[in-house]
């Protein structure tokens, strides 16, 4: 038989190695039994913490939806105080995030800014995709000469909804010849970008 010499408390004690390897053997199935159970509660706090995700996702199409209704009343109060050039007022209605985004706004720019955007009631409505924390709203402006849209994008911060940003997107222009002007206008004016 052989033997395994160990250090006890300063002198030296001799165990028969048989002795040792069921308790080596046990220390090793524990570890692992451990490294395990620890997976095993990762992938649980990961269960619980995910989104709802796909099966609270919609697509509303129809402008008198309430939620439609109530982002939209939330934007035009928004703007409403924009337009009064209250910068500090403004702020509530806008995520937190939004003020680390373009365009840096100041007391002078806010009532100019509101006014270059049209009330969502002269724009056509068309869809807003949502989730429980998120929702996207897409609306086509009048004009037969370019396909032009305003995007809202809706977010829930401390508990409410919050204007998170308004962009203003424009298609590329179709017609030859409103190409060949728009070339000369971006030539001219190397910041003239409409499709942007």
């Amino acid at each position: 038989m052989s033997q395994a010499r160990l250090l006890h408390a300063g002198r030296r004690i001799t165990y028969p190695v048989d002795i040792m390897r069921p308790f080596d053997r046990m220390l090793v199935l524990c570890r692992a039994l451990m490294r395990r159970l620890d997976l095993m509660l990762v992938a649980f706090l990961l269960v619980l913490t995910a989104p709802a995700g796909a099966e609270s996702a919609r697509q509303i199409k129809k402008q008198d939806d309430a939620l439609v209704r109530s982002l939209e009343a939330l934007y035009a109060k928004a703007m409403q105080v924009a337009r009064s050039g209250d910068l500090d007022a403004y702020w509530r209605w806008r995520t937190s995030s939004s003020r680390d985004r373009p365009p840096r706004l100041t007391r002078p720019l806010l009532p100019l800014f509101a006014g270059m955007l049209p009330a969502l009631g002269t724009l056509q409505f068309v869809r807003m995709d949502t989730n429980s924390q998120t929702a996207r709203a897409l609306y086509k402006w009048p004009r037969e000469d370019v396909a032009r849209y305003t995007v809202v994008v809706y977010r829930v911060e401390d508990g409410e909804w919050k204007i998170d940003s308004i962009t203003v997107r424009t298609d590329a222009v179709s017609n030859p010849q409103e190409q060949v002007l728009a070339q000369k206008l971006r030539e001219r004016n190397p910041d003239y970008h409409p499709e942007r």
